[in-house]
């Protein structure tokens, strides 16, 4: 099958790395696979097998103008729709509103099957009206919406016919990583998080909440991974909260499971989410994980004192409780983590191919009946 894959950057994120990971397994699989990006490939992070063809354009730079913002616009239809049409893949997903909305035009009257899939809380990520209203009138049009939870769909279904609404997960992919079992011992107890430093992620709850928890417990230390335009104000955090010593954010690492593995346990504490990847991964590398139940997502995959601990969203003092339970309790960390990893299982890569490839199928077969006739 030729399969083409649509996002604007490979530079980092949640949902590039999904897809990144989604090219590398059908091009090991056998699949003629094309990545279009309106970034261009000198900016990518994420590495990408020798056999995923690259398409790149240098056309996601902000704009200096407003007419420079009509100018990009078009040129984000028009050459993907060029690129596309020379490509004739069998179908086309796309992630991210912005970039679903574009393609879903690229591609009119092309008779080439397109997948959009959100990748994010949709009633929480705002986004520009033209996007807002294109979005609930292009997105009947495509083959098929692809939503990470029960509760995006519900949110689709009050405008997308429900047959075409289907629920994938991200993918769980820890290849590369040693089993847990072989986690090197830290210099210290380590609570760990992962995210991009912005604002929905939660951190400055995480910074207050590490504050109580760890008060008098002067050995444990918080390690937060990632990058982003809040630095400044969580730096600003750990300096009122005098945690110098004891906070450490080292930036985006290329991998991220080996501070993960050498962590205690883990933390998330987004005001919302659409799937976390980072979530998934430290339960398949066996952590213990406290997540704020916030929408949409961790209810979805953490069962209550069974596989990890949920706290209410945005409640500071319920996330130290749970923090501290954690950290005077090696029973409860290892009955967790244990439960953890083999509640990961569901996310595996190989599981949540096999749904996305049997959509594939059904859309593709479609199309080739309709041909036929």
């Amino acid at each position: 099958m030729k399969i083409a894959l649509a996002i604007p950057t490979l530079n980092g994120g949640g949902a590039e790395r999904v897809m990144s990971t989604m090219a590398n397994y059908w091009a090991s699989h056998g699949h003629e696979v094309h990545l279009v990006t309106h970034d261009r490939p000198g900016n990518d992070f994420y590495a990408l097998a020798g056999d995923v063809a690259r398409h790149g354009f240098d056309i996601s730079k902000p704009p200096g103008s407003p007419l420079d913002t009509v100018k990009h616009n078009i040129q984000r239809i028009t050459l993907p729709r060029k690129c596309l049409r020379d490509v004739r893949p069998d179908a086309v997903i796309s992630f991210t509103v912005r970039m679903n909305v574009q393609n879903l035009i690229a591609l009119w009257g092309t008779g080439i099957p397109a997948i959009v899939s959100e990748r994010n809380n949709p009633l929480a990520q705002q986004q520009p009206l033209p996007f807002t209203l294109l979005r609930r009138y292009l997105y009947p049009r495509a083959s098929a919406l692809v939503v990470q939870t029960k509760a995006a769909r519900t949110w689709a279904a009050s405008f997308m016919p429900s047959h075409r609404i289907h629920v994938i997960p991200n993918p769980l992919s820890l290849s590369g990583t040693s089993s847990c079992d072989e986690r090197p011992a830290p210099g210290g107890p380590v609570v760990c998080s992962a995210g991009r430093l912005i604002p929905s992620k939660g951190f400055d709850l995480l910074l207050r909440a590490f504050h109580i928890a760890a008060r008098d417990k002067h050995a444990w230390s918080l390690l937060i991974l990632g990058e982003g335009e809040d630095r400044p104000r969580l730096e600003r955090i750990i300096g009122e909260l005098g945690l110098y010593n004891r906070v450490h954010m080292p930036g985006r690492v290329e991998d991220p499971f080996d501070p993960m593995k050498s962590s205690t346990f883990f933390v998330l504490s987004s005001r919302h989410e659409g799937f976390p990847n980072a979530l998934i991964e430290a339960m398949g590398l066996g952590l213990p994980v406290i997540s704020t139940d916030c929408p949409y997502g961790p209810s979805e995959i953490v069962t209550d004192g069974v596989d990890g601990i949920l706290v209410p969203n945005g409640d500071v003092q319920a996330l130290a409780g749970a923090m501290e339970r954690l950290m005077v309790s090696e029973d409860a960390r290892r009955m967790l983590g244990e439960h953890a990893r083999v509640s990961s299982e569901r996310f595996s890569l190989d599981t949540v191919m096999h749904h996305w490839g049997a959509l594939l199928e059904t859309i593709t077969s479609s199309t080739r009946g309709r041909s036929r006739r």
